[in-house]
This record gives C-alpha cells, structure tokens and sequence, in this order.
C-alpha cells in the first residue's frame, strides 16, 4: 500500500520500512496517504523506540504523539539520518531532540609500511586470551553507548563477535597478553569492513591496524570501517587512518518524561 509513496524516499529509509518487524503509521488513517513512518525496536538497545519518516513533515507532532503513546518500557525516542539539516531535522530540535552521536562509515587510507608487531588472528588465539577480548571489548562498547545504554549481556555480546572473520590479523599481542582488537566482518566478496576496535593505549590501536591494515589491503579490493564519536578510540582511527566521510549519520534522542514512565 505504501511502495508507490515510499519510490521518493532513499535506500536507508526504505530498509526501515522494509524491516518485517516494524510497524508502519500512515496520515491521515484514510484517504490519500500523504506522510508515513516505520517504528521498530532493537534488542540491543531496547530503551529506545527507533523510527523513520516520509512525507510531508507538518505531520510530525502528531507522530511524536503516537510515538509516546506506542513507548511502553521505552525511555527514549531515536532517528537517525545522513542529512545534517532538513525540515523534519528542524521540527525534531524544536520538540528538543539533540543530536548524540555520528557515525563515519570510510575507507581505510593506503598503508605502504608496517611496523614490527605480533598480530594474531582469533584462530591463533588462546581460550583465555580469547576470554580477555571479550571482556575489553564489551567493557568498551558499554561505554561507547552510554546516550542509549546495552540491553544485552555479556554472552550474547560474544556471540556477536563470534560472527567477525577469524582469520584476519585482528590482535596485538604482547608477553602473551592482548593489547588491542579490531574485528573484520566480510559482508560483501571483495570488502572488509572494521567494526569493534579497542585497547589499552591508542598506540597499541594504532599499530595493530597499520600491521593489520597492510596485509588485507594486498587482499581486498575494499578495506573500510564504522566509527562512532562516541568512541574516542574509532574516532581517533577515523581521523587520522581514514579517509573523510562528507555525509555521516547523525543520530538524534528525546529523553521522554520520566513522570510519563512510572
């Protein structure tokens, strides 16, 4: 019903309304649909009520309207965009959203030379090293979210990095003990993407990665990362082993009224 309505809207708005678990709202409830949006959770992250709109903005009150009405244990409403400033941005300031977090999504620069380090990959590992990057890594990314706080544990957050490549160069290790970690995901043939990365000192990052980096960029064609500024050890790497992002994703919040939750 919605797929003519949505030809206009871009590829990262149109997965939300393609994700089967969102519920979908049009406006007005009958007649010509002349703005929608796609509300969904994340069970990561299962303070937030997230969502996605199209259309035509002046009905964005009574979204948010809904919006509260459909909170139930959710604290917090959430949208993302790549757009720094556009109608719905201005209206979602005026009802007091704030942006908290950017995301870079960048190619790796070319790295030429590679310092002496002992990078392992996960296969190469120890069990009890193993258990240590987990724990580093999870500790890190509770931190990272702060502004929409982990609402998963610790097993589930080592499934997740279960899934990463398990042969890349991924650790540094020193005296036997793991000193940083960066985790490599395949999604496309041919593209390595970074996600989690950490460690005990930035320089000990910072060597991992150029040792790291000049052995998959002699494989891959592609070689990138996701950095948020909510962490300062990616968004270091960002700026100074990756190529600029022009358009980041801009990720706004409204903390709902804590008298509405109780």
């Amino acid at each position: 019903m919605l797929q003519p309505f949505l030809a206009s809207a871009d590829a990262f708005t149109q997965q939300h309304f393609a994700n089967r678990h969102a519920i979908l709202l049009r406006y007005p409830q009958s007649g010509a649909v002349t703005f929608a949006a796609a509300v969904w959770e994340n069970s990561f992250h299962a303070n937030a009520l997230y969502f996605d709109v199209v259309g035509d903005v002046a009905w964005l009150p009574q979204l948010l309207e809904d919006l509260r009405q459909l909170a139930d244990h959710h604290d917090r409403l959430q949208y993302s965009s790549y757009a720094a400033q556009s109608a719905v941005i201005t209206q979602l300031q005026a009802k007091h959203f704030r942006a908290f977090r950017r995301t870079a999504m960048s190619d790796y620069r070319k790295v030429v030379a590679t310092p002496e380090a002992d990078v392992r990959s996960r296969s190469q590992l120890t069990s009890a090293q193993w258990h240590d990057v987990v724990q580093m890594s999870f500790a890190n990314y509770v931190a990272a979210h702060a502004d929409n706080p982990v609402t998963f544990n610790h097993a589930t957050f080592e499934q997740q990095l279960a899934e990463a490549e398990d042969t890349q160069p991924s650790f540094l290790v020193e005296n036997q003990q793991v000193q940083a970690y960066v985790f490599w995901f395949e999604d496309e043939p041919g593209a390595l993407t970074s996600a989690w990365l950490g460690g005990q000192q930035f320089a000990d990052i910072r060597r991992l990665l150029q040792t790291a980096l000049f052995q998959v960029q002699a494989r891959y064609s592609v070689v990138n990362g996701e950095f948020d500024d909510t962490d300062i050890h990616a968004w270091t790497v960002y700026q100074q082993l990756a190529l600029p992002d022009p358009k980041p994703l801009i990720s706004w919040q409204l903390l709902l009224d804590a008298t509405r939750m109780q």
